[in-house]
């Protein structure tokens, strides 16, 4: 079962917050752990419409959300009212252990919310640096990106998320943290959470009942259908097994052989381009353990000037798997292969090994002194050994509160003892500072979008019909917690506009209320609009890239009586939950109230859907 901590907040605070903790390892660069997270929020049996999140955090006196930290997630609510905030980890922990999803809505969050999310993320030129050196470092100590990136986000399957999710998100790997004054209320979610818990575990128990004997009915019936054929399929795998021995090594399936073919070939590719050979950077890389991230990162602004303005130096402070974290150090000046040596005849007997090789001498001599005075430098410093923290300051009081008590409880999080132990010596942190890997960069490939555009372009014709064929049970479309506690729905609950809008918010006016901005990047579009019941779509974007644009529409004074009764429908919802954009919402700047939507790709008819959805939905 669940662990339960209580903290005490003290008489002062009026804030409850809970806090759920599971270890959720990152499955490489792939997002798996990304995307379980965002369909933990999409629905659950018990709240079965897809916009419960959004419209709790937008009218009521309760914040919901979550947050990655090193390979443990974190569900998190806050709120003044205890009463609201026991439904609320309700509400949250049934999503944790659903498991139930459909292959449209899937389909929606992933290709459309995560892929808006990570493109907006990636057209930041620091955070693209990151990924590129993450996705080509093929060091043992290489992070995996628990965050996925718009690349490879689509190539999780529903099977694997339903996995993921047997194996992490089950009561005996959530911990629950209280935050309270009140140790009345640490016990009212402690046996909520139980309750729900073992509520649930009889469901699945039964569900399963039902599956076992079924599948069993199955396998009787088809057993002698299966005995006809076991002699001739015997037959045929040992005909097939001697031709296997015969034209490949024993632990490699001919599968295998033609994809390991395919990939060098694709490697080779990517360096040469009819005949003539791209420029390479290349990336230095030193690992340390945790406990020096602090000090170096103190440090930050003297390893930079070292390594010299020409290049770039990132310390980066996420811990892999094994408890270190990576300096890395990208040369600005690209270095040219010879090609005169290499030619289209010579590309199938080339390793790529044989890369640096073929660089010229001045460069590689440049490169060995370069690893050699930032190694100097980085021995030279007298760097203590602590215990890091999670950084916790832009979450509540009691959610920071929460996950700095549970990094102190498991020795900071995702520590390993061995490491933890070994690190506290200075042998350590110079053994550390001499060991440099080499890598190379090239820039960020765009993700191969057609497929996936079939894909959201299907599931965005079904998801309307779904809910027009669910309209005759109301239920459905209607969230249960701000059904339930209407009488606590008001716009002084609205949250603040994202930082990151504030800009565009600046510049309306009563008279231009409308105010968007392009997201600059190298990504083909991955847009298609959503059909809807009562509103007209907008139109796609263009098919020359990317074209994902932040948006904010001030509200005008008479529409805002209206407010309420558009943020309680599904509809207004329907970006978002199609997948259109990655953020969707209303908030509160300087005395004015603005709708908003962030890495939103169906921009151009946008401003008049704004006037629409505060029209017809009222």
């Amino acid at each position: 079962m669940s662990e339960f901590h209580f903290i005490d907040a003290g008489s002062g605070s009026k804030v409850h917050s809970v806090v759920f903790a599971l270890k959720t390892p990152a499955a490489g660069h792939s997002g798996l752990s990304h995307l379980a997270e965002h369909m933990s929020f999409r629905r659950s049996h018990q709240y079965p419409t897809a916009h419960e999140l959004f419209t709790a955090n937008t009218l009521l006196p309760v914040t919901i959300n979550a947050t990655t930290l090193a390979e443990y997630t974190f569900f998190f609510a806050s709120s003044e009212k205890a009463n609201v905030l026991l439904d609320a980890v309700n509400y949250l922990y049934c999503g944790l252990l659903n498991r139930d999803y459909g292959t449209d809505e899937v389909i929606l969050e992933r290709d459309g919310v995560i892929f808006n999310e990570l493109a907006m993320l990636e057209a930041n030129s620091d955070y693209a640096l990151n990924a590129a050196i993450r996705l080509t470092d093929t060091n043992k100590n290489a992070y995996q990106h628990a965050g996925g990136f718009a690349q490879t986000i689509g190539s999780n399957s529903i099977q694997a998320l339903q996995d993921y999710k047997r194996q992490w998100y089950q009561p005996s790997n959530i911990t629950t943290l209280v935050y309270s004054n009140s140790a009345h209320f640490f016990e009212q979610c402690k046996e909520a959470v139980t309750a729900l818990s073992e509520e649930i575990a009889l469901s699945a128990m039964k569900a399963q009942s039902v599956e076992t004997a079924l599948s069993a009915e199955k396998t009787l019936s088809a057993e002698a259908a299966l005995s006809a054929e076991t002699a001739s399929s015997a037959e045929k795998t040992l005909s097939e097994e001697s031709t296997l021995n015969r034209n490949a090594p024993l632990s490699q399936h001919p599968s295998q052989r033609e994809h390991s073919h395919l990939d060098k070939e694709a490697s080779l590719d990517a360096q040469t381009t009819k005949g003539e050979n791209e420029s390479i950077r290349h990336v230095l890389t030193w690992w340390f353990p945790q406990c020096f991230l602090n000090g170096l990162l103190q440090q930050e602004a003297t390893l930079s000037t070292v390594a010299g303005l020409e290049n770039t130096l990132i310390i980066d402070p996420e811990i892999n798997q094994q408890g270190n974290f990576a300096i890395r150090l990208v040369t600005n000046e690209a270095m040219k292969e010879v090609a005169s040596e290499l030619s289209i005849e010579a590309l199938p007997k080339l390793s790529q090994n044989l890369t640096h090789e073929l660089v010229s001498d001045d460069y590689d001599k440049r490169l060995r002194q370069l690893k050699h005075v930032v190694s100097a430098c980085l021995a030279s410093l007298d760097i203590k050994p602590s215990k890091p923290m999670p950084n916790t300051d832009k979450h509540a009081e009691g959610v920071g509160a929460a996950i700095r008590y549970f990094a102190q409880l498991t020795d900071a999080l995702d520590s390993n003892e061995c490491a933890a132990k070994d690190c506290a010596t200075k042998s350590a942190y110079v053994a550390s500072a001499n060991k440099v890997s080499h890598s190379y960069l090239r820039a960020l490939p765009s993700p191969e979008k057609s497929v996936a555009l079939e894909r959201i372009r299907k599931a965005r014709k079904d998801f309307p019909a779904q809910t027009s064929a669910s309209n005759s049970d109301q239920s459905l479309l209607i969230p249960r917690l701000t059904s339930k506690y209407r009488h606590f729905i008001a716009l002084e609950h609205l949250p603040a506009l994202p930082r990151l809008l504030r800009p565009l918010a600046n510049k309306t006016t009563n008279l231009k209320r409308f105010n968007a901005e392009h997201i600059a990047s190298h990504f083909t579009p991955f847009s298609t609009p959503s059909p809807s019941i009562t509103l007209e779509p907008a139109s796609p974007n263009s098919a020359s890239g990317y074209l994902a644009s932040h948006w904010v529409y001030r509200i005008a004074f008479y529409q805002q009586s209206r407010l309420q009764a558009v943020l309680a429908h599904h509809l207004f919802w329907q970006p978002r939950t199609s997948g259109e954009c990655y953020a969707l919402g209303a908030a509160t700047y300087e005395n004015n109230l603005f709708l908003f939507g962030a890495s939103d790709t169906n921009i151009t008819e946008r401003e008049n859907w704004c006037h629409k959805v505060l029209s017809i939905l009222s």
